[in-house]
């Protein structure tokens, strides 16, 4: 990761500014840290042989470099690591340089202990920041409609008894003179013995569907939001607190960008749900301002 070493007094004030790594009375240097200092003029260097030589030793150097220029400009002090830099500023925060055509990949967070940042430089240049959590979405809805006679028409059950009692639960809904379930409501209702479904469909979506009903919170269809659910804490008289999406594996990011940007625009958390195992992840994305 080093790339040039100064000494003397050169050296002693850049590292009271945070740059380098000592090394004895010298301060070794990053290839990031070297060619900021010499677009700067701090370091009298070639631009463009560093960069040369930076790229030849540092896959994305460029998209590394970017993040890294932009971060140091907007006044944080960087550390750099392997393959991420940790900054400092009001708060440490761990900054990940990614290209718009990159994946998100929920494997590979988990293993980089969330909360990070990504930092997706896209075809202009421009650099966007999201906040990457895991959250434990949790609600108080723990209510249940009593039995329903529900008769299974093409993809979605009808109810044409107990409709006030329909009506009144956060199930289905009611049209008149009958009411009907989504699938996923009607096989979860039927696992608790209210009704008798026998078609189901989607079986992860259906998972996550499951585990955000047993917290507590009311799940509703995020189809107008071009997501798979929107989400309910307490009840449904007030507005949905996240947009749930479900995802499979890697994700691209411009799929992620425009979810995140629905949610930002409609005032809601994102949530992205990955199934790991036998246990369900629950990823917050947030755009920010660095």
């Amino acid at each position: 990761m080093t790339s040039l070493k100064i000494c003397g007094n050169l050296a002693d004030r850049l590292f009271s500014r945070g740059f380098g790594v000592r090394d004895k009375k010298c301060l070794k240097l990053s290839w990031e840290e070297a060619l900021y200092l010499c677009e700067k003029g701090i370091l009298k260097c070639d631009f463009e042989e560093i960069l040369d030589e930076a790229s030849s030793h540092l896959a994305d150097f460029d998209i590394r470099y970017l993040v890294y220029r932009d971060l140091k400009n907007r006044g944080y002090v960087l550390r750099v690591k392997e393959d991420h830099f940790q900054g400092k500023k009001s708060y440490s925060m761990s900054f990940y340089p990614l290209s718009d055509m990159d994946y998100f990949d929920p494997d590979e967070i988990l293993n980089k202990n969330p909360p990070l940042i990504l930092s997706i430089v896209d075809g202009d240049g421009d650099i966007t920041y999201y906040m990457v959590e895991i959250h434990e979405p949790r609600g108080e809805y723990f209510n249940f409609p009593t039995s329903l006679n529900a008769k299974y028409y093409g993809r979605r059950y009808f109810v044409f008894e107990d409709l006030e009692q329909l009506e009144k639960s956060t199930y289905g809904r009611r049209e008149g003179r009958f009411g009907h379930l989504s699938l996923l409501e009607a096989r979860y209702l039927g696992e608790r013995g209210l009704i008798h479904p026998v078609e189901s469909s989607g079986e992860e979506i259906y998972k996550v569907y499951r585990d955000l009903r047993e917290r507590g919170l009311i799940v509703k269809s995020g189809f107008k939001y071009g997501t798979h659910f929107r989400v309910y804490e307490r009840s449904m008289e007030e507005h949905s607190r996240y947009l749930v999406h479900v995802i499979f594996g890697k994700e691209e990011l411009q799929k992620v960008s425009r979810a995140v940007r629905v949610a930002h625009g409609v005032r809601k958390e994102l949530l992205l749900a990955y199934i790991k195992e036998r246990e369900i992840k629950y990823f917050r994305v947030s755009w920010i301002r660095p």
